[in-house]
């Protein structure tokens, strides 16, 4: 049977993402095992403040330019070599203050030993906005393959030399074999430019604008659409950011100890939070690559091809996230005692179970309006997750009791808000009643699927009853989506 370009695209780019993804948890487990919760807990706090600071150099960037290059083809490369200029001297600039003013940065984040790891990640403010700038060029290009090539790269070498690096340095202490740790990701990042850069010279040896190119215009073009965007996506680094000075410093009222906030900290936020948003990759792989195919239907006004892919992208969502969901929830103490060796994480991972199927559908939903040119309503039902996300922490963080089930409230709630909001917009509330009958279907095998397969084979030695269980609920999966889009594919 032959596949649309579409599902052969997501295929692959969902591909790439499995790989990068199992390299990436591969080093969170490694991580976790080598440096404990406290490690973990400081690694993923100097993560957030450099998520914050990269997606204020770059931005929308990226992907303005994506969508100005899918349209303008000829133009696109000389509009990466402008903005190329601007995100290298804020890189620099930005490189440059962060290693100067690492002492003042870890004070602020409440922690004064992440001194070091502060200066180990200012070479990565440098050198990964220009790689993002990179691959948004390619990606308005459709070369999908390029890219994923390149991000299995930089995620092997940034994860090989943090599983080198860490063992080299924890004799020194924990601060710089975390410090060892992030430096991984200047290296992968340089990797991963340089392998793009090869690979242009080499497919693409005519990168000449098109002589009817405005520059100036385009260059407009495409900072107006970066602005609006970057709204949207700054909120989320910047909701995590808060979330790390608010969640420790609201445990500790609650009566926990410095240490046992940022134990709990690295426990949501590199584990519970890892695996629950893992399963969004093939989500992302399909906004990745429809987008460019949604955008170009709604500006050649394309209405009925373009309202295909909408449903076609949001029933795969809603199908995927069900399908995950079920199975973190039923599996959650094989991922925390077997993968990670934390059974403690169990209850923050299975509170989170709902997480891909609500962050699934607002990926999808969020690129359908931007592909609208709606860009100002995710912005306003982002913020007000978040708005509604912080109220969450610091009322329920702060009850005795309650540090898991108020950090994962508020996340649920934000996830929540934002994906209702997005389907207000969209106005997609009277299609779901067009499809009822058929989203019940879904729910109903999805639970069933999960009660009949979990439980059915403890009696086997492990660890053959939980391998059969895995294999019967992915295989019963695979046959639904194959049956549920056999019309689709």
């Amino acid at each position: 049977m032959k596949l649309p370009l579409l599902v052969k695209q997501t295929l692959m780019r969902a591909g790439a993402l499995v790989a990068v993804k199992t390299i990436g948890l591969a080093g969170k487990v490694f991580i976790t095992r080598s440096l404990g919760m406290e490690g973990l807990g400081l690694y993923q706090l100097s993560y957030f403040f450099y998520a914050l600071i990269l997606m204020i150099i770059s931005g929308g960037v990226p992907t303005a330019l994506a969508i100005y290059t899918s349209g303008h083809p000829n133009a696109g490369w000389g509009q990466f070599k402008g903005f190329s200029m601007v995100l290298l001297l804020l890189g620099g600039g930005a490189s440059l203050i962060t290693f100067l003013e690492s002492s003042w940065i870890a004070s602020l984040l409440g922690y004064p030993q992440l001194d070091v790891v502060i200066r180990c990640l200012a070479p990565s403010l440098f050198a990964v906005p220009l790689l993002g700038l990179l691959r948004g060029y390619l990606q308005g290009l459709e070369r999908y393959g390029i890219i994923a090539w390149s991000e299995i790269i930089e995620q092997s070498v940034r994860i090989g030399s943090l599983m080198l690096l860490i063992p080299l340095f924890i004799p020194s202490g924990l601060e710089l074999a975390v410090g060892a740790a992030v430096l991984g990701t200047a290296l992968g990042a340089i990797a991963a430019f340089a392998f793009l850069t090869a690979a242009i010279l080499f497919k693409f040896p005519d990168k000449s604008p098109s002589p009817s190119t405005d520059y100036r215009t385009g260059f407009m073009t495409i900072a107006k659409v970066s602005c609006i965007i970057s709204l949207t996506r700054l909120l989320v680094p910047a909701s995590d950011f808060v979330d790390s000075l608010l969640i420790p410093q609201r445990l500790r009222v609650a009566g926990y100890s410095s240490l046992e906030a940022v134990q709990m900290l690295g426990v949501f936020t590199g584990i519970a939070l890892v695996v629950a948003y893992m399963p969004t990759l093939f989500t992302g792989a399909i906004t990745h690559i429809s987008t460019m195919k949604i955008s170009s239907d709604w500006t050649n006004r394309k209405y009925r091809q373009f309202n295909k892919r909408r449903n076609y992208t949001i029933d795969l969502a809603w199908v995927w996230g069900w399908a995950s969901s079920c199975f973190i929830f039923c599996f959650s103490p094989e991922i925390s005692e077997l993968l990670f060796g934390v059974p403690s994480a169990e209850p923050s991972i299975k509170m989170l179970a709902v997480i891909p199927l609500l962050a699934g559908l607002r990926e999808v939903t969020t690129s359908i309006l931007w592909a609208k040119n709606q860009k100002k309503a995710p912005f306003l039902g982002l913020a007000v997750g978040i708005a509604a996300n912080f109220t969450i922490l610091y009322a329920a963080v702060a009850v005795p009791g309650m540090g898991y089930a108020g950090i994962a409230l508020g996340t649920i709630t934000l996830e929540l808000v934002s994906t209702l909001w997005n389907f207000k917009v969209l106005q997609l509330f009277s299609y779901i009643k067009t499809r009822l009958a058929l989203y019940v279907r879904d729910i109903v095998f999805f639970a069933a699927l999960a009660l009949l397969c979990i439980g059915s084979y403890k009696w086997l030695v492990p660890p053959y009853g939980i391998m059969i269980e895995l294999a019967s609920y992915l295989l019963c999966s695979a046959l639904y989506f194959k049956i549920r889009f056999k019309r689709l594919l």
